[in-house]
């Protein structure tokens, strides 16, 4: 009689460094005016490659964010299978922002603590908020706040359990 093994658990070393690095490296918060040039270009980026319907790459698109929040990002999703079909989650322009939906940004600032930024899209004023930290001397996003519902942490947070 044959025993097979049971499977193992796999992590990629990926994901392994990237928790290893959110527990050890520590990320430093920071004054919001300090990272309002930033954002304003990220976000124009994101507006103009939205309206063009070009797509980010994960090699892209990952690198923004803080250690902690990648983590999450790349965490396996035991929630996800009960997630109700409902509004779609853009990371950058929030809940319901489908491709071929024009946005327009409109004013940059630092408020609050986060940088807010003002777009318009599906035809109505939106504000997000916007939190970054520093780590390794680069800007990353720790959080996304989209004025209503979840904020991008607490989504991910909720879908991987983390």
């Amino acid at each position: 009689m044959l025993l097979r093994q049971p499977p193992r658990l796999r992590i990629s070393r990926r994901r392994m460094l990237a928790a290893a690095l959110a527990v050890l490296l520590p990320a430093v918060p920071v004054h919001a005016e300090d990272g309002v040039a930033f954002v304003r270009d990220l976000y124009a980026r994101q507006v103009a490659l939205h309206n063009a319907r070009g797509r980010m790459t994960q090699a892209d698109f990952l690198p923004l964010f803080a250690l902690s929040l990648r983590a999450l990002m790349q965490a396996p999703r035991p929630g996800l299978a009960r997630e109700p079909a409902g509004p779609i989650l853009h990371a950058f322009f929030g809940w319901g922002i489908l491709p071929g939906q024009p946005v327009t940004l409109q004013r940059v600032r630092a408020a609050g603590g986060g940088i807010a930024v003002d777009i318009v899209a599906r035809g109505e004023p939106r504000r997000i908020t916007v939190s970054l930290l520093r780590e390794q001397g680069l800007w990353k996003i720790a959080d996304i706040s989209y004025g209503h519902g979840e904020s991008l942490l607490a989504y991910y947070r909720r879908i991987t359990k983390g």
